[in-house]
Order: structure tokens, then C-alpha cells, then sequence
């Protein structure tokens, strides 16, 4: 029995000292993304193994553009993730054009971490390639990302990896409709609710005015500001630059009262415009009530760090 046991031990350090690194890489990662573990789950579990044993979607610096639809996106590698030339970045061809430049993406961070300055946990929905999640994640304990592509989720992780800060990136695969349906995320403390939804592909400029009833997806803005206003009472979208204004206050209103308010802030990167950030919650506009009287000259300054941080 003895001789078994210690047979049974060595068998099992072989097999460990075995283990490729992408292996060994998955099973660090597994416990973030949520519910993987459970049984109903395998199949996406298998699919996320692989993605980690074949390392896929790593973008290398000596690659050429994805495809030549995209290459003007990729002329813009260094705007989406200042690390990418060290080769651990993992894009997949759709995050090419629909990954947060990354100055937006810490100036967003920045501004709302001043403006919540005892938050500690942020819920990105619609998460994509993780372009928000890592700069979140530098200013706050915990971030839950959302995204129903899985291999974008991995991709989310791969590149919070990239950036030092996956132990605070917690992540869920699933389709946001029905998870906030069955009220996911409602009895968890979460401080401020983030998100980017899909605007309808690179085509969504051809619109004078981008309706966010119809064209935003995976539903209207209406619905979509509903369900996360029901988990935190601070929500931030960034939606496109050509949104119809008159829509957003209108319901904004219908939403929360007529006396509400939406900060509605204008991104540009190297003088174009990338879209607009808005802000739903009274500390995003009244920054007395965000703040208590004593740390005014706090708030100030992280403010002014965040403007000159995006320039």
C-alpha cells in the first residue's frame, strides 16, 4: 500500500511539472469567470480551454492588419492599448473597431473614480476586449465584466493579464437581456454600472442621427438604461457621437422624473470624435453631494487629473 501511494504521488508531480504553460494559464484563470465551474457550463469551459492552450487571438507586433476592411483601425493599435507592441495583447478582428481607445477609456475611469471617491466595485457590461475593464480596474478593488462573445471575454482577461490587474477582474459569459432578467448583479453591491453597447458595426456614422431605440443593441436605450438603473443609481454609457441628443434627455426623463439630468461629455482621440460619455447620478453633476465638504479640494483635483489626463 505503501509503495502505491508513493508510486500514485510522483505520478501526479510528473504530471504537473508537465503541464504545458497555457494549461496550467487556464486553471489560474478559471475561478474569474463566473459560474464556468458548474456543469450546464462545460461546453463554453472546453471552448475557453482551448482558447488557452492555442494562446489564440494574440496579437504579435509583427503582424499586418487582421484584414484590409480594418486596417485603418489598425494604424490606430497604439490608441487602443499603449502595451500592444509587447506582444501579450489578444484582439479578435470585431475588437479591432469596437474596443475603447485607451486615453478615453482612463479618462472615464479617472472622472468617475473623482466623482465616487469611496466606490470600490464597477459593472461593465457589454465588456468586450477588456479596453475599459483594465483602466477600471487600476482605480477599483473589483470589476465585473459582461459579455455574451466568449472569446471576446477571454480576450478581456488575457489583456487585464497584460496590464497587471486580472486578480481584480471578475468575468460573466452571458446574454445581458437575460441575465438582467433574472436579476443577475441586482443583490450585489455594485457602485456604478459601465457600458458600451454594440452600436450596429462600423456603419453607424451613415445615420445623421443615431436613434438609440432602434440601432443600438441588443435593445433600445430605454430598456437598457432600465435594467441597470436597477442595480446602481450610477450608470454611464458611451454611446455614439452622432446620438440623437433630443432621445437621450427625452428618456432620461421618462426614466427618472422630469427634473432629471444627464452629463453628456464629448470624447475625441487625435482630434476626432470617438463618441459621447453620459453620465446618469447625481454625483456626476453635483459634486457636492459626491463628495463630503472636507474633501472638496480632493475631488477638484482628481477632476483636474482627469481632464488633463485626456488632454
Amino acid at each position: 500500500m505503501a509503495k502505491h501511494v508513493e508510486y500514485s504521488g510522483r505520478l501526479r508531480l510528473h504530471k504537473f511539472l508537465s503541464e504545458p504553460a497555457e494549461l496550467m494559464a487556464f486553471k489560474s484563470a478559471a475561478p474569474h469567470f463566473l459560474h464556468l465551474q458548474k456543469k450546464k457550463y462545460r461546453k463554453q469551459r472546453r471552448t475557453l480551454r482551448r482558447y488557452f492552450a492555442d494562446d489564440s487571438f494574440r496579437y504579435l507586433p509583427r503582424d499586418n492588419a487582421p484584414k484590409k476592411s480594418i486596417a485603418k483601425y489598425w494604424s490606430y493599435r497604439h490608441d487602443l492599448f499603449s502595451l500592444i507592441d509587447q506582444g501579450n495583447i489578444h484582439l479578435t478582428e470585431e475588437l479591432w473597431y469596437s474596443v475603447t481607445p485607451e486615453r478615453v477609456a482612463k479618462f472615464t475611469a479617472a472622472f468617475i473614480e473623482a466623482c465616487l471617491p469611496g466606490a470600490t466595485t464597477i459593472l461593465d457590461v457589454f465588456c468586450g476586449g477588456g479596453g475599459n475593464v483594465v483602466h477600471f480596474a487600476k482605480v477599483f478593488q473589483k470589476v465585473y465584466g459582461v459579455e455574451l462573445k466568449l472569446e471576446h471575454l477571454y480576450c478581456t482577461y488575457r489583456n487585464a493579464e497584460a496590464y497587471g490587474v486580472a486578480d481584480r477582474v471578475w468575468l460573466k459569459h452571458g446574454d445581458w437581456l437575460q441575465l438582467a432578467a433574472r436579476g443577475r448583479f441586482e443583490r450585489v453591491h455594485v457602485d456604478c454600472v459601465f457600458a458600451s453597447p454594440p452600436w450596429g458595426g462600423i456603419d453607424y456614422t451613415k445615420t445623421q442621427a443615431y436613434d438609440l431605440e432602434t440601432q443600438l443593441q441588443p435593445a433600445g436605450l430605454s430598456q437598457l438604461l432600465s435594467s441597470f438603473l436597477r442595480i446602481s443609481a450610477n450608470v454611464v454609457l458611451f454611446l455614439p457621437k452622432n446620438s440623437n441628443l433630443q432621445q437621450l434627455s427625452e428618456i432620461t426623463r421618462s426614466l427618472l422624473g422630469p427634473e432629471a439630468k444627464c452629463k453628456v461629455l464629448y470624447a475625441r482621440e487625435n482630434g476626432r470624435d470617438k463618441g459621447l460619455l453620459c453620465f446618469w447620478g447625481e454625483a456626476f453633476y453635483n459634486f457636492d453631494a459626491a463628495s463630503p465638504a472636507n474633501s472638496g479640494e480632493r475631488l477638484a483635483a482628481r477632476l483636474q487629473e482627469a481632464h488633463d489626463l485626456y488632454g
